[in-house]
């Protein structure tokens, strides 16, 4: 009776570490996706300031 407790706890806890694992790795996955766009996006704005800058250098020395 005493080793049956022990085998169906030590089941659950190994049940238990699967599905924090789990949950852990698709978390940490969605976080790398969500950074990956938000560098992607930072060098499109960042792009963006430098062409815009370089057209108002343009338009200072046409003045």
């Amino acid at each position: 009776m005493k080793g049956r407790i022990f085998m169906y706890l030590f089941v659950f806890a190994m049940l238990l570490v699967v599905f924090q694992y789990a949950n852990s790795k698709n978390i940490f996955d969605t976080y790398q996706e969500k950074m990956t766009k938000l560098i992607e996006r930072e060098q499109i704005l960042k792009d963006s300031i430098i062409n815009l800058n370089k057209e108002l250098m343009k338009y200072k020395k046409e003045l």
